[in-house]
């Protein structure tokens, strides 16, 4: 493992890993579509698609962490750092316990809107919230430190902890004909959750007593343009599987629960792209260094992904399908191309806004957050086939990055404008000393 490291980089150890945890966690979600079969997948999807729900707004506060942490690093300032790092940690453990409450309180409500027969799976889900947000905070300190050696390990002990105690309590409770396959999944993602913060948490108790944070007011500003934009994250990445189960019937749902995991592979197999973008602009940014060159990299290299997965789609639907989930599941294999084109749209836009989020230029947020909005009014209005779903998603990503482009070029002419500026400036300088 040492050598793969030391050959790798962090970095790119950490990107091969985010690879590996989404594999695992694809694995998983394969297994179960195929043994659970399209009814009961379309309830344990839920469960997976509540935990990518949970794990956005965890993600904000993993990136709020990230960016105050890498500024104090590049800075070499421990003192703010730690204290920093001591009042993340409270303020983080007050919000999870509220929107635990929030949420149990709501289990019912839930329940009934997705039509599931039990909120226990809810509940069991919903109390792993402090320790999931606990988590990400620890996250966020290994990501702005540029430990992602440290931060893939806490990914790969989440991933492999879920994949062998689901697998083993579904194989228990199927086995012995037993109704509680979908408790047994809440369960395997709720221990997961405790693996990794345990195997992952900061390991300095001096983090925990320091209590001075100056620059509370700025991090609750970065906090909620991060909330805006991981909300968006929520409803375009998710709204279309939730608002399926409240529309459809549970067969329908499960299905277009198996073309929504496939066609997802462009996020989540590039995810790892801007988990290391974010941290490196910030930092560069503070040292005065160019950072363009990284956009455009983490940019081509998403795209050129994304192209690869839309063409081995719209070539091999039929196979991939039947491999992957089996003949229960063929009739989604005509939509899988277009559903693969959607995703990756939105894994380029999201290469745009991460980017613009780290020089702290917030108009990509809103863009996205708007686009959410009509993705949640456009399916409301118009679901009246999975086709005509997996349709508006497509106009509105395909609207979303041509909108993320027009602003990129934006600020471009905008910079260069500011540049000439400061040259013509210096230049006059010159010639009147």
């Amino acid at each position: 493992m040492k050598r793969l490291i030391k050959q790798l980089g962090e970095s790119g150890f950490l990107f091969l890993s985010t690879i590996l945890v989404n594999i695992g966690n694809y694995g998983l979600n394969l297994l179960l579509g195929r043994y659970l079969g399209p009814e009961e997948f379309a309830a344990a999807n839920i469960i997976a698609t509540l935990v990518l729900v949970l794990s956005f707004i965890a993600l904000g506060v993993q990136l709020a962490t990230t960016k105050f942490v890498s500024e104090y690093h590049t800075e070499n300032n421990q003192v703010r750092l730690e204290g920093f790092l001591s009042w993340m940690k409270r303020t983080a453990l007050i919000f999870s316990i509220t929107v635990c409450f929030i949420l149990v309180l709501s289990s019912e409500f839930i329940k009934d809107f997705l039509n599931f027969e039990s909120s226990l799976p809810l509940l069991i889900l919903f109390v792993a919230v402090p320790v999931y947000i606990d988590m990400c905070v620890s996250r966020g300190f290994f990501q702005g430190t540029n430990q992602f050696k440290k931060l893939a390990y806490t990914y790969l002990i989440e991933m492999v902890a879920r994949v062998a105690l689901t697998c083993i309590l579904v194989y228990v409770c199927v086995s012995t004909g037993q109704n509680w396959a979908i408790e047994a999944i809440a369960i395997g993602f709720t221990i997961s959750f405790l693996a990794a913060s345990y195997l992952g948490k900061i390991p300095n108790i001096g983090f925990f007593t320091i209590k001075n944070f100056s620059q509370s007011k700025q991090l609750y500003s970065f906090l909620a343009i991060v909330a805006m934009y991981e909300f968006s994250q929520i409803i375009i990445n998710n709204s279309d599987v939730l608002l399926i189960k409240h529309f459809f019937e549970n067969k329908e749902a499960g299905l277009y629960a198996s073309l929504a995991l496939i066609g997802r592979v462009v996020f989540f197999a590039t995810w790892a792209v801007v988990t290391v973008l974010f941290p490196k602009v910030i930092e560069k940014e503070k040292k005065g260094e160019s950072h363009i060159q990284l956009f455009w990299s983490s940019l081509l290299m998403v795209g050129f992904f994304g192209f690869g997965i839309v063409t081995a789609c719209y070539v091999m639907d039929e196979f991939i399908v039947l491999v992957l989930f089996g003949a229960e599941y063929i009739s989604t294999s005509p939509l899988l191309w277009k559903y693969a084109v959607a995703t990756s749209l939105f894994s380029c836009a999201n290469v745009f806004v991460y980017y613009h989020m780290s020089l702290e230029n917030y108009i990509p947020v809103f863009i996205s957050l708007v686009i959410g909005i009509l993705q949640v009014v456009g399916i409301s209005l118009f679901h009246d086939s999975m086709k005509e779903i997996i349709q508006v998603q497509v106009i509105l990503m395909a609207f979303m990055l041509i909108a993320m482009m027009c602003y990129q070029q934006y600020y471009s002419i905008k910079k260069r404008k500011i540049r000439q500026k400061l040259n013509s400036k210096v230049i006059l300088n010159q010639d009147i000393s």
